[in-house]
């Protein structure tokens, strides 16, 4: 239990990072409501589940060749300079709700925040740190509650991220949603040339 407490407490602390799931998640939500948002939010855990797994399996033995970062960054660039200029090109709201978005539209969220996340190849380097500390600290049994802590303390703060973008929505005029999708597209294009930088320096 100290372990999955440890963990958890880590997951939540994981609240602070700003980045293009951030904001991935957050304009699903305040576009299309709770539902949208958590979508993508699974997405994004079940992304860090992969990584971790991988992480655990000597995976990250890739990390160790450059031509894998180089190739993964250079998508997740890609994604995120694809997604961001959508935003800046193409702001206005579509005038769907919660009811009438269909499950292929959620799988879109889904694979939106999956992808966002997976194609970064720092977050795997993250997960393979946290990992490693988890089962030097705790042994491999206890290493592995921890980590389960840790994805659901994540999943927790998203989940809250969501609520909250929900809650806001409801205060926001057309226009201000608007400013908020172009902000979102602009930023995700600084992150794009960001990963771009660290990738060169890599």
């Amino acid at each position: 239990m100290i372990a999955f407490g440890e963990g958890y407490l880590l997951g939540l602390s994981m609240i602070i990072f700003i980045g293009p799931v951030l904001f991935t998640l957050l304009q699903a939500a305040f576009q299309f409501g709770f539902k949208s948002g958590w979508a993508v939010a699974w997405g994004i855990i079940i992304s860090d589940i992969v990584c971790v797994i991988l992480s655990k399996s000597g995976a990250q033995a890739l990390l160790q060749h450059k031509n894998y970062v180089l190739y993964m960054g250079v998508a997740g660039v890609i994604l995120l300079i694809g997604m961001g200029s959508n935003y800046l090109l193409n702001p206005g709201l579509s005038k769907r709700n919660e009811i009438n978005i269909t499950t292929s539209d959620y799988l879109g969220y889904f694979t939106k925040g999956f992808l966002v996340n997976f194609v970064n190849p720092f977050v795997f380097l993250i997960w393979v740190g946290v990992s490693t500390r988890a089962i030097q600290q705790y042994g491999e049994v206890s290493g592995n509650i921890y980590l389960a802590g840790t994805l659901l303390g994540i999943f927790t703060t998203d989940t809250l991220k969501v609520i909250f973008a929900e809650k806001i929505k409801r205060i926001l005029t057309p226009n201000h949603l608007g400013y908020i999708y172009k902000a979102a597209g602009t930023l995700l294009i600084l992150f794009a040339v960001i990963l771009g930088i660290r990738l060169y320096f890599y």
